[in-house]
């Protein structure tokens, strides 16, 4: 629609290396340093941009994102850093007064510390489950009022919950800047975001000052790049030692997993069947219910290699954010990868359609074991296959936080045998799972027995508490 327009073309055409399916390793590569030339190319027009491009700028940042950068497993804190600064020169020169961090209110013991919540997710989500239902929940007390901040108009029954927990509740669409006049009238002590990623609205008013501090955690676990965000609150079971590198915030590790997990309820209908699903009535099933960006192409060879030990499985594929090239894509990896074994993927592999609530716990009862994505690791997928089908899961620990979610979790379970710590080590661990039923049967007694204490813990709420406290009454303007 505007075909001269050189910069924003440049703007949009940087994103398309970032693709949902990868062909091959070397693509991933080539797509990565591809994508690293072209926007540095863009960033540097960028700087000499006029008035009323940046304005048109502003308009384009709401619809494309740096989302799928990090599931391509390589380093991100540099290109992430050039994007948040780009979202913040431009918000800034719409929003000018989002520039300036502003004073700290005031403290005393008898007002609490205000603390904001800024999401796109408060309803029936990931984020929902993994952090702002029990955030909100336990920490709206004598200490800290929550002002929550829903820059979206869709509601469920989650939302409502949301409502009564709530100091004050705010939602609804409008332009930006009114959230950022309502959000800074306000006078919060502390600004809380549980992702930066996902909503393209919430990162751009995350690219301001809303709050003198501002914390962001890892609904999306990959830094923000963000010069408006202070700290990160990760998990200390889920950080490598040199976690602290990958990060433009100040890195916080919170005890245990750092959150508290709320399930929904499971449906009380009779779950489906694998006859229903059509699955194999009598062959291991080994469950891979992850969006398909998960999924590397250098691991594709870890499930033929599996099959040819095990003999009669099946791995299960959901066709979530597939569209129809993609699919073809990652058919195409898996037939050459079953095929380099001699094996047909056809006879081993079983994609799904998108699987609803009640459809994907139903799955997860037809399971028997659960094949962790290598490099970008389940978090509330994990939890669940633990709540709900309280499957054996196997998983090896990645280079950065993203990829290291079950390895955490399953040393707050006490099932640190399900932890490969090579690739090698991930494929034995997965046949001996499939071929010895009695050891499949031991690690499920393991989560029935362990289980209520990883999901009752508190300790990562109560340091998350205390951090909140701790930072505010030790700020200095």
């Amino acid at each position: 629609m505007q075909p001269d327009w050189k910069l924003g073309i440049e703007f949009i055409q940087c994103f398309s290396y970032l693709l949902n399916v990868y062909d091959t390793p070397e693509e991933v590569l080539v797509c990565h340093q591809q994508f690293e030339k072209a926007f540095f190319e863009f960033y540097t027009a960028f700087q000499n941009a006029s008035v009323e491009e940046i304005g048109q700028l502003h308009h384009w940042t709401g619809y494309v994102s740096m989302f799928l950068l990090p599931y391509q497993g390589l380093p991100t804190r540099h290109l992430q850093q050039m994007y948040g600064q780009f979202v913040h020169d431009v918000m800034t020169k719409i929003i000018p007064k989002g520039k300036e961090r502003p004073a700290m209110p005031k403290l005393s013991p008898d007002i609490p510390v205000r603390v904001g919540i800024l999401c796109g997710f408060f309803r029936r989500h990931t984020v929902w489950k993994l952090m702002l239902h029990n955030w909100i929940k336990y920490l709206n007390n004598e200490k800290i009022k929550i002002y929550a901040y829903y820059p979206q108009d869709y509601t469920d029954e989650c939302t409502e919950t949301i409502k009564r927990y709530c100091h004050k509740f705010e939602m609804g669409i409008r332009p930006l800047e009114s959230w950022f006049e309502l959000i800074r009238s306000d006078q919060l002590h502390l600004m809380l975001l549980p992702e930066i990623g996902m909503d393209l609205d919430v990162i751009k008013l995350a690219s301001l000052w809303l709050a003198p501090i501002q914390c962001m955690s890892w609904g999306h676990p990959d830094t923000s790049g963000l010069p408006t965000i202070d700290y990160f609150l990760s998990s200390e079971l889920m950080e490598p030692e040199t976690g602290d590198s990958e990060y433009c915030e100040q890195l916080v590790r919170l005890k245990n997993l750092g959150i508290q997990f709320s399930p929904l309820p499971e449906d009380e209908r009779a779950p489906i069947t694998r006859q229903e699903y059509g699955l194999k009535p009598d062959a291991v099933l080994y469950g891979c219910l992850q969006s398909v960006f998960k999924y590397l192409p250098q691991f594709d060879y870890i499930y033929p290699e599996i099959a040819a030990a095990v003999g009669n499985c099946q791995f299960v594929f959901i066709s979530h954010h597939m569209t129809k090239h993609s699919r073809q894509r990652f058919e195409a990896r898996l037939e050459r990868a079953f095929s380099a074994k001699n094996l047909h993927w056809q006879d081993y592999c079983f994609i799904s359609r998108p699987l609803n609530f009640y459809g994907f716990t139903s799955m997860l009862h037809c399971l028997d074991i659960f094949l962790d994505s290598i490099e970008w690791s389940g978090g509330c997928t994990t939890l669940e296959a633990l709540n709900y089908g309280q499957l054996p899961i196997v998983t090896t620990p990645g280079r950065f936080m993203r990829g290291r979610h079950t390895a955490g979790i399953l040393t707050q379970l006490g099932l640190p045998e399900l932890i490969a710590p090579t690739v090698r080590d991930y494929i034995h661990k997965a046949i001996e799972l499939g071929q010895n039923v009695a050891y499949r049967e031991w690690i499920q007694q393991q989560i029935q027995t362990n289980l209520p204490r990883v999901m009752a813990d508190q300790e990562g709420l109560k340091s998350l508490e205390a951090f909140i406290l701790q930072t505010v009454y030790s700020y200095r303007n």
